[in-house]
């Protein structure tokens, strides 16, 4: 079971591209409310519960995203949290197109004050301004290292921004 403490945390722990960048888009971005929805996944047996909410930026390069390329960037908001202990304070993310079916069509990067965590997912079928999908832990350093874990995001996409800008809440269980 993953220790509460901060010390042990840190301070956080053509015709067919816009219907892919829409896809990349909202693969991004879950949405940011407090409606207290937490959705859980079984990543073993003590697990904490983990909650990431962001802030996105989608920048799909003209022509379409290309594997290995950047995607999008954006800001870890107030709220996230490992247990009862804050995750990645004041950190940031980018996220890289892949075509890789083990990590998904985004390869996101968390950059935090006591390590870093990799995460991929793929998110489904835009309905509205929402989209959601799943997503899992590939790696991590510092605080992060050895977690594993998984869980369901969602993004909602700011009105009158064609799906460019958004909030996304991850939601789900890690383990050490």
């Amino acid at each position: 079971m993953l220790h509460s403490s901060e010390a042990k945390l840190g301070h956080a722990r053509q015709a067919r591209w816009p219907a892919l960048a829409l896809t990349v888009a909202a693969v991004g971005l879950a949405a940011c409310g407090d409606d207290g929805a937490t959705t859980t996944s079984d990543a073993g047996e003590g697990g904490e519960q983990i909650v990431i909410k962001t802030h996105v930026d989608i920048h799909i390069p003209k022509g379409g995203p290309v594997p290995g390329h950047s995607i999008s960037d954006g800001t870890v908001l107030a709220g996230s949290s490992i247990g009862d202990a804050p995750f990645c304070r004041g950190g940031t993310f980018s996220d890289m197109h892949q075509d890789d079916p083990a990590i998904g069509l985004v390869d996101r990067t968390f950059s935090c004050p006591d390590g870093s965590l990799r995460i991929g997912f793929t998110p489904g079928v835009p309905e509205g301004r929402t989209q959601a999908g799943p997503w899992r832990v590939v790696s991590g350093t510092g605080a992060f290292k050895g977690l594993a874990g998984n869980g369901q995001m969602e993004i909602k996409y700011e009105p009158g921004t064609g799906a460019s800008k958004g909030r996304e809440t991850f939601t789900g269980t890690v383990t050490p």
